[in-house]
């Protein structure tokens, strides 16, 4: 019997591992999350605001009310929003505030009026009285700075 051909034949037996579906993996995952980051939607809602001396950047704001100049809206004057959910009516607007300051509590809330620059000034007037009338006492408005000619 010859048990040297055995034990050579043993010895070339390797067990090993073979990288390349991890390695296509890993690249699919990366062009996945490559492709899939660059592709983030816009949700704000497109205004024209007026340009002021002094704006500063607002650092914490808790509700935003965007007023706009098309159709739609409270007696048809132009679309509001609360933060991104439209409003069709006064009572809805005064509801959904009254709403957001009952749930804060005790904490008063930060009210940011984004309004387009050709929205009648009657318009907003009412709208900050709304807010005022349901308890709101925090209010900034927002503007762009304006441009150094």
């Amino acid at each position: 019997m010859n048990f040297r051909n055995v034990d050579q034949e043993k010895r070339k037996i390797r067990a090993n591992v073979d990288l390349t579906p991890l390695i296509d993996v890993v690249f699919q995952l990366l062009i996945f999350f490559m492709l899939s980051s660059t592709f983030v939607v816009q949700t704000s809602i497109q205004i024209e605001m007026p340009r002021a001396e002094g704006a500063e950047k607002l650092e914490q704001k808790d509700l935003s009310i965007t007023l706009t100049v098309d159709e739609g809206g409270p007696e048809n004057g132009g679309a509001i929003f609360i933060d991104s959910d439209p409003i069709h009516t006064w009572e809805q607007l005064s509801e959904r505030l009254a709403a957001e300051v009952a749930d804060r509590g005790e904490e008063e809330p930060l009210l940011l009026i984004r309004a387009d620059g050709r929205v009648p000034m009657a318009r907003t007037v009412r709208v900050w009285g709304i807010a005022t009338s349901v308890g709101i006492q925090r209010f900034g408005v927002a503007a762009q700075p304006l441009e150094e000619e």
